[in-house]
């Protein structure tokens, strides 16, 4: 009789987990906020600028005919969400780099927008902000997050573009044998030293561009783990990280040339393996849980497969074709921004994932909702699993103490 109790109360407990798993997952989680460029910015440099840029056909000057993914992301995934928390701004750095201004001359920036990169020069725009002013902007208007929050950052384009300049200017350097144009886009002197001395030793180019390719990955990288560190000091409890896309597939890539993409291949590559090390590490001494997007698998199916997705060209600018009635289905607006269409495809890949991580953790976060601390609880039972494209590492003992540990990272 006793044991017919005792398996009673555990089935009676499990079913009310449950249920609480139901009516919790039937609400809306916490608030959505997103960091990041112009990939994820719903119209902002009007409200930092003044100008209404970018303009029509653009639409609200979104770098887009239509919604961005961090718009549709909170609306099928249950978040709240307003206009305010997208704090991404079209152009940002992942922080100050070093590049040329406007006037010819190198300075450090934060925004791609006040460089000679910039499409809008002759407005003459103010200093734009960078990925980690950014979150800087949240703690100074939001303050903190709640433990219920969840946060998107997609950044680390742009540092490409800056690079990209600054490889051609390299080459005009070696070819004449004159630092200046190298000095001019950015490059430092003590890179370019260190450049020079692999160019005098090996003689290979390529070498010589490995170099300028992983410091600007580098600094990209550090500069996105420093900025999730402030955002885990700022109580931010979960994450998403959103991987570059193939940079090499974009029309502009194309347009530049085969030497252009092979460039944007490596620099892209090198980027998403130093995130995903970078994200790993923060997780190991921090505990913030880390949902890592593979945006670049994704870009690489739909290229592959694009009818599959309901594109129907995935090289030209739709902007270029608003005569053919099915331009809002190609996979890109312009020369490198998605369409609208297009971002509500990278919405849904992104809600699969974060679901996964919501439901693979339920049970711990029905605890610690109920907990009026800051604090989490430690798990120390190991669940390994694999679900679509990424790997999911998660401790789960939540009967014996408290706290969830996620990282989410690159399919292998």
């Amino acid at each position: 009789m006793f044991k017919n109790k005792t398996k009673l109360i555990a089935f009676l407990f499990i079913f009310l987990i449950l249920v609480l798993v139901n009516i919790k997952s039937a609400q809306a989680f916490g608030n959505w906020y997103v960091f990041g460029d112009s990939l994820s910015d719903n119209g902002n440099i009007p409200k930092l600028t003044g100008y209404p840029l970018p303009p029509s056909p653009y639409v609200g000057n979104r770098f887009s005919n239509g919604p961005v993914w961090a718009e549709d992301f909170p609306t099928i995934s249950n978040f709240s969400f307003k206009p305010s928390n997208d704090f991404a701004v079209g152009g940002a750095f992942t922080g100050p780099l070093s590049a040329e201004g406007l006037n010819g001359q190198p300075g450090t920036f934060n925004n791609l927008e006040n460089t000679d990169w910039g499409s809008f020069a002759k407005y003459n725009l103010p200093q734009l902000p960078s990925f980690l002013t950014e979150i800087q902007e949240f703690a100074a208007s939001v303050g903190r997050f709640k433990p219920s929050d969840l946060a998107g950052v997609w950044i680390g384009a742009n540092n490409f573009f800056v690079m990209a300049k600054q490889a051609k200017a390299l080459q005009q350097s070696i070819a004449s044998n004159n630092p200046s144009y190298a000095i001019d886009s950015g490059i430092s002197h003590t890179l370019l030293n260190q450049i020079n001395s692999v160019y005098t030793q090996t003689g290979d180019i390529n070498k010589a561009m490995g170099v300028l390719i992983g410091n600007a990955v580098q600094t990209a990288v550090t500069q996105v783990a420093q900025g999730i560190n402030e955002m885990s000091m700022i109580g931010a409890k979960q994450i998403v990280v959103l991987t570059l896309p193939p940079i090499q597939y974009t029309p502009f890539a194309i347009q530049e040339g085969t030497q252009f993409q092979v460039l944007a291949t490596k620099y892209t590559q090198l980027y998403n393996i130093y995130l995903q090390q970078a994200l790993s590490s923060i997780h190991n001494q921090t505990g913030l849980n880390i949902i890592t997007v593979n945006v670049e698998m994704l870009f690489n199916k739909v290229v592959s497969n694009p009818g599959v997705y309901g594109i129907v060209n995935t090289t030209d600018e739709a902007i270029q074709h608003l005569n053919d009635p099915n331009y809002s289905h190609y996979l890109f607006w312009d020369g490198v921004h998605p369409t609208a269409y297009m971002h509500s495809i990278i919405a849904q890949y992104v809600s699969n994932e974060v679901k996964n991580f919501y439901s693979l953790t339920y049970p711990a976060r029905l605890i610690e909702a109920n907990d009026d601390s800051d604090s989490i609880m430690e798990f120390n039972y190991n669940i390994s699993t694999f679900a679509l494209d990424a790997d999911y590492w998660i401790n789960l003992n939540f009967l014996l103490e408290g706290r969830v540990v996620f990282f989410c990272g690159l399919e292998r």
